[in-house]
């Protein structure tokens, strides 16, 4: 079992990896030059930054076919699932996929060699990426729940929920 938010990050993690490696893979077979026409490359990022934001804003709302938070609604309580909740810190343990780094850069790294801007394309996922973490964790503050995928090892993409537990001061003692 693994939190929602955590298992987000990572790919962005790998993401981001496979983007510095593909890009880097870019620049040794082609010379590493800047863009010919840096206008226009300003005006991709701002319609990528853009499109990500309506995405995420979509999926922060009730509409039927775009939201999240449904999903979030309807997750399993963990006490029902009978699963055991982990006890490591997964973020800090695995900050990252090598699954998905290995499958994007398989993607990635002859397509960029083919078209060099074709590397940044994994900047998008990344940025959903993060963008559904953000969710994530503004649902889970917003209701004071932890959401979990993977209680049922075959259905990954199921979640549950459980109790976020009582924050602790630097000496280890619960707050008053």
């Amino acid at each position: 079992m693994d939190r929602l938010v955590h298992h987000e990050l990572r790919a962005v993690v790998s993401a981001l990896a496979a983007t510095a490696v593909a890009l880097t893979t870019v620049g040794l077979v082609r010379g590493f030059s800047p863009p010919s026409e840096p206008g226009r490359l300003g005006l991709y990022v701002a319609a990528v930054l853009a499109s990500i934001v309506v995405w995420t804003l979509l999926k922060a709302t009730r509409i039927k076919w775009f939201s999240e938070v449904r999903d979030f609604e309807k997750a399993v309580p963990v006490e029902e699932t009978g699963t055991v909740l982990p006890t490591e810190r997964f973020l800090h343990d695995q900050p990252f996929s090598p699954r998905l780094f290995v499958l994007y850069l398989l993607f990635a790294v002859p397509l960029s060699l083919w078209e060099p801007w074709a590397a940044t394309l994994l900047l998008w996922s990344a940025l959903d990426w993060l963008g559904q973490a953000a969710l994530v964790a503004r649902w889970e503050r917003r209701h004071g729940l932890l959401l979990w995928r993977g209680h049922v090892e075959s259905r990954p993409w199921e979640l549950s929920v459980s109790r976020r537990p009582p924050t602790r001061t630097a000496t280890g003692a619960r707050p008053a």
